[in-house]
């Protein structure tokens, strides 16, 4: 199974964008705002298009291939992944335990 950003949702890419502080301007909400502010006319005026050009909107595609790149050059460390997964299997009940044990109390 192939994993395609492109076809995923605009709120992962940006909940994507901003937990890892990309660099990358955020992506425009619908197809019809992309149309309305980058075309000439009165959408360029927008404050959405007047700032740096580092700082508009971007089409999905462009978030997602950012997204996709940021994702591929993480770095990931077998090791600690499994010593962290090893770890929170082993202790995933005991804070709960903890928490709920019942309070005895001396009559």
């Amino acid at each position: 199974m192939q994993f395609t950003w492109a076809q995923e949702d605009l709120s992962l890419l940006q909940e994507y964008r901003a937990a890892h502080r990309m660099e990358t301007p955020s992506a425009f909400n619908s197809i019809r705002n992309q149309f309305l502010l980058t075309n000439p006319g009165i959408g360029r005026q927008s404050p959405t298009m007047a700032r740096r050009k580092s700082k508009r909107k971007v089409p999905k595609e462009q978030l997602a291939m950012a997204v996709r790149k940021n994702f591929n050059d993480a770095a990931v460390n077998e090791i600690d992944v499994m010593v962290d997964l090893l770890y929170k299997v082993r202790n995933q009940d005991k804070a709960f335990r903890l928490r709920s044990a019942p309070n005895k109390s001396n009559k």
